[in-house]
C-alpha cells in the first residue's frame, strides 16, 4: 500500500503506529511543501531587490550595508533549505 493510501485510510484499517507514521509523513511534506514555496518566493524577492538596485530603476537606491545582509540571509536560508531537505530525504 503506498503512502497516500495508508494516509487516506480510515484509523480502523490500520494499526495505529502504520497510522501515526502515515499521518507524520503527511505532515512532513506538508511543511516542506511550504518551506519549498516560502523560500521560493523570497529568493525571488531578494533578486528583484538586487537587480532594481543593479541597475537602479525607478531610482532604486539601497545602503550597501543593507544590500550584504540581504545578501548573506538569501545565502543562509539556502543553505538552511538545503540541510532541511537534505536531511528529510536521505535519513
Amino acid at each position: 500500500m503506498s503512502l497516500q493510501g495508508i494516509a487516506k485510510s480510515a484509523p480502523a484499517e490500520l494499526k495505529p503506529k502504520e497510522w501515526v507514521a502515515a499521518v507524520h509523513l503527511g505532515f512532513q511534506q506538508q511543511i516542506i511543501t511550504f518551506l519549498l514555496w516560502a523560500y521560493g518566493l523570497l529568493l525571488a524577492a531578494t533578486m528583484a531587490i538586487l537587480f532594481l538596485q543593479g541597475f537602479h530603476a525607478w531610482n532604486f537606491n539601497l545602503d550597501s550595508k543593507l544590500l550584504m545582509w540581504l545578501g548573506g540571509a538569501t545565502i543562509g536560508e539556502i543553505g538552511g533549505l538545503l540541510v532541511l531537505t537534505l536531511r528529510a530525504t536521505f535519513r
